[in-house]
């Protein structure tokens, strides 16, 4: 295998990619096999010919014995040839037991936090990793196992933010055949034989087996990921035009989608309500579901602390702490501030005005405590020519969603209904100038103040 065209390859491949490498602070995430060794060689020929500023930077995991060495061991090549080389360690399988992270998910935060911590010290611009064409083909097939999206199945891209894969298109054959031109010497890493995982097993077990009935196999995966992978972009793009900002949408617009969008909208929404949380597909499935349903008041609880529910036509995700909730009750036998979900309410008893003042509420009975509480089973109100319903019922006429019913204040006075806050007061409980009253404002409507009314009091 010819091994002398590999940087050509690469420069032209980080250049197609949208992150030409020439000008820039470029960290190497070293661990020491034949791959990343292979990178920071070529990197460091960059270096050589002026046309980067090299970093390497290795990460030991402390899962094997050996691991130290290797650490050592990049280390060590480095100073030989003046590269600043940063060295990080962590206790992965503690951090695994402690987050509830697979080891191998545990290994990636620890060694990304790390490199993007390295990144920030030195000044760098990109963090290069030693990805191969080999590593991509087998993503493709490790996603596919697991029923993965167009996303997964994109494979590894070539960029992400500030992480880029300059021998994303090298074989892993034409990596071998560069560290032996190069005399490269590497560190072998024994788990890389172990079956027991999944990556491990497609690649000793399954891909010489469709290599088999494939030559090109790595190559032919590759082009399909990267094929996918343009077309995720072009959906994700159309529905990052159909997504509106915040966190809700009409569930009607929604409904009316092509599948494959509306999905991804949702996607959207989670991120925006959630600060990135991202969805499982069987939710994204039911928040659109909770759309095309007939019921104009439901909600769904979701992954990463999420809640999504219907309000009539407006379908909402939201971090569960602002989902409205009800409150405990407050009684008042003179006055005071009353603070509710979403509402605080300035409360005095006095003699009701001979004109009612706008943006107040005004109930007789100010002799008597006020009961502030959430609405209960069997509440009614006869509103002025509207005639008597139960509070259900007038909310689901004023369509007031389901998840604020119970955060909407009920005003009792002498163990009766005598109004709902924003619905009105029942008809009995409509004062007569002169005659003691409650009077009942929003903090916003102009605090009450004990000479506002004078001596008609309110």
């Amino acid at each position: 295998m010819e091994a002398s065209g590999l940087s050509p390859r690469a420069a032209a491949f980080c250049q197609k990619g949208g992150f030409p490498l020439a000008g820039r602070h470029v960290l190497c995430a070293v661990s020491g096999g034949v791959d990343s060794m292979v990178l920071l060689h070529l990197l460091w020929t960059w270096r050589e010919a002026g046309n980067i500023t090299l970093t390497a930077a290795t990460f030991d995991h402390c899962l094997r014995p050996a691991s130290g060495e290797d650490a050592a061991f990049v280390r060590s090549w480095c100073e030989k040839r003046d590269i600043p080389c940063i060295l990080g360690r962590g206790e992965v399988a503690e951090y695994a037991k402690s987050s509830g992270e697979t080891v191998e998910q545990a290994a990636r935060t620890l060694r990304y936090r790390f490199l993007q911590g390295s990144a920030a010290e030195v000044g760098a611009d990109y963090i290069a990793t030693a990805h191969n064409a080999d590593d991509n083909a087998e993503t493709l097939l490790l996603h596919l196992l697991r029923g993965s999206g167009l996303n997964g199945l994109g494979g590894i891209p070539p960029r992400r933010d500030n992480i880029v894969r300059p021998l994303l298109a090298i074989s892993r054959e034409e990596i071998a055949a560069y560290a032996a031109a190069h005399q490269i010497p590497f560190r072998e890493d024994e788990s890389n034989a172990d079956t027991a995982y999944t990556r491990n097993f497609l690649r000793h077990q399954v891909m010489p087996l469709l290599r088999s009935r494939n030559p090109a196999l790595t190559q032919t995966l590759c082009r399909t990921a990267e094929n996918l992978r343009r077309d995720e972009m072009c959906l994700s793009a159309w529905a990052q035009r159909e997504t509106e900002p915040g966190n809700r949408i009409s569930a009607k617009r929604l409904a009316a989608m092509p599948e494959s969008i509306a999905l991804r909208v949702i996607e959207n929404l989670a991120e925006q309500a959630g600060g990135g949380a991202v969805l499982p597909q069987n939710q994204r499935e039911g928040v659109l579901a909770l759309a095309q349903a007939d019921s104009p008041s439901a909600q769904l609880s979701l992954s990463g602390g999420l809640t999504a529910r219907r309000e009539y036509d407006q379908l909402i995700l939201e971090a569960k702490s602002d989902v409205p909730s009800g409150f405990a009750p407050v009684t008042l036998t003179d006055r005071g501030r009353v603070e509710l979900p979403g509402l605080t309410l300035l409360c005095r008893a006095g003699d009701c005005l001979k004109r009612e003042e706008p943006g107040a509420l005004y109930l007789r009975g100010g002799e008597q405590p006020l009961l502030i509480r959430p609405r209960q089973a069997g509440d009614a109100l006869k509103l002025p020519n509207r005639g008597t319903k139960t509070v259900k019922k007038w909310m689901i006429d004023a369509k007031i969603p389901r998840i604020q019913r119970e955060s909407l204040p009920v005003f009792v006075i002498g163990g009766q209904t005598a109004a709902v806050w924003g619905m009105g007061r029942d008809m009995a409980w409509i004062p007569q100038p002169g005659e003691p009253c409650w009077e009942i404002r929003t903090e916003k409507n102009n605090e009450i103040k004990e000479n506002q009314h004078g001596q008609n009091g309110s």
